[in-house]
């Protein structure tokens, strides 16, 4: 793959935290007495003031925001499992070295997010867009749009690195290609290649603007 920038994921994609994820809406489900196999099937990609507003479809806006705030605290605080996938901050400090633009897209709160990007113990980068400023949430393609307008490049000229459907979708919907992240490619897309740790990764400048990543075959 060829390209000028990068874009990441975050959860699942550079940190694992799907532990801490799905035990912080299990407390929510258990909070609201929701069905746990809906609540874990529904959230991934997603925001939760969306997921919210889905399961408690007939509360009040303050009802909302004040179980918004619970949840925001609760998940930036349970991070005490939460690890790097394989290989994922030195690939990023890679990047910086060979000069090449990469940011962050998340659905996640600042709070959330600030909280499990410091576990990667990497500079976070300039480009860090998270849940609240973005309009429409994956998988429309606002915000990898968004991202790759700030990286100051065409969306066709990024990868995303991404493990959600809602996220593959929302980086397909604009029209990057894409390395999915532990999750098996189903779609027959010549923009994707799967990888299940950074390790397998070679990333190559190929001039002042351009690079290539290729999957190593050891």
């Amino acid at each position: 793959m060829q390209a000028k920038g990068i874009l990441f994921d975050l959860d699942g994609t550079l940190v694992n935290s799907l532990p801490a994820v799905e035990r912080c809406w299990l407390g929510f489900a258990e909070r609201h007495q929701l069905n746990h196999s809906y609540v874990l099937k529904t959230i991934h990609g997603r925001k939760a003031i969306d997921n919210i507003k889905l399961f408690l479809p007939n509360k009040p806006e303050s009802f909302i925001t004040q179980e918004y705030h619970w949840l925001e605290q609760l998940e930036a605080q349970d991070i005490k499992d939460i690890d790097e996938i394989s290989g994922a901050s030195h690939f990023l400090q890679q990047l910086s070295s060979l000069n090449i633009p990469w940011g962050v897209v998340t659905s996640g709160t600042k709070k959330v997010a600030d909280s499990r990007f410091a576990i990667l113990n990497v500079a976070k980068p300039k480009v860090f867009i998270t849940g609240e400023m973005v309009f429409k949430t994956k998988p429309a393609p606002d915000g990898y749009l968004q991202g790759a307008d700030l990286l100051g490049l065409p969306a066709d000229e990024c990868i995303v690195f991404e493990d959600s459907k809602a996220g593959i979708e929302s980086a397909l919907n604009a029209h990057c290609q894409i390395i999915t992240v532990n999750t098996p490619n189903s779609l027959d897309d010549n923009r994707m290649l799967n990888i299940n740790s950074f390790d397998e990764l070679v990333i190559n400048k190929l001039n002042q603007n351009n690079f290539e990543i290729l999957k190593n075959k050891v």
